[in-house]
């Protein structure tokens, strides 16, 4: 799941999977703005058919965040 979170971003954001690694945020990654947020976040949703809450969306800015936001809902869903 990290692997595929990590080309996600690497794809949305025009970088290379190899830039991108666990510690990955939106600080630290050159074109992960607000659109490239967005677009993160419907690409993360679509993907795994989950839905992200107003507040959880304000995590979901790292690999780390992401992942585990992603644990947590899909838990929620009865899968991991």
């Amino acid at each position: 799941m990290q692997q595929r979170i990590r080309e996600i971003i690497a794809d949305v954001t025009g970088n290379s999977v190899k830039a991108i690694d666990d510690k990955s945020c939106n600080q630290t990654v050159e074109g992960w703005d607000s659109l490239a947020q967005i677009n993160i976040i419907v690409t993360i949703e679509s993907e795994f058919g989950v839905a992200f809450s107003a507040e959880e969306m304000h995590a979901l800015n790292s690999v780390s965040g992401i992942y585990e936001a992603l644990q947590r809902t899909s838990g929620k869903a009865g899968f991991v």
